[in-house]
């Protein structure tokens, strides 16, 4: 029973994690680097090590690196996907495709939202960007593998 309660402790804890960090997304733009290192431990207590899932990470961060550079992706998406496919373990493409489809939806929302806004049936400013950690929090919940 113990067990079974630590180890849904952690579910509701990288849930939360992730949930914050999609809502500070969306509101600031920003994704504070004590909330990834605060996921890093949370997962790092219940994912198994492992080096292919290590270099998964290495080269998700190192495409962050090359997107952030070239202004496709923002530097706390970039981290957050590396830190979120590590802990998919074997589903790591399965998260960059849930990722990559939640994120075309997110886009249409947008889209919709920024007409609505310049055609005044809305009241408020476009947005310029997109808060891509929303579509990154909720491809981890479905991959993660002990959530």
């Amino acid at each position: 029973m113990v067990e079974s309660d630590s180890y849904f402790s952690l579910q509701i804890i990288t849930a939360g994690v992730l949930a914050v960090i999609a809502v500070n997304d969306v509101f600031k733009r920003e994704i504070p680097n004590v909330l990834l290192l605060l996921l890093m431990v949370v997962i790092s207590v219940n994912t198994p090590f492992s080096v292919s899932s290590l270099l998964v990470f290495l080269s998700i961060f190192a495409f962050g690196i090359f997107a952030f550079h070239h202004r496709w992706l923002g530097a706390g998406d970039s981290k957050l996907l590396a830190i979120c496919a590590y802990a998919s373990l074997e589903q790591w493409y399965w998260m960059l495709i849930t990722t990559a489809l939640l994120g075309g939806v997110l886009s249409v929302i947008y889209v919709v939202f920024n007409r609505m806004v310049r055609h005044g049936v809305i009241i408020g400013t476009p947005s310029q960007t997109l808060p891509y950690a929303v579509a990154i929090s909720g491809a981890a919940m479905t991959t993660i593998h002990y959530m």
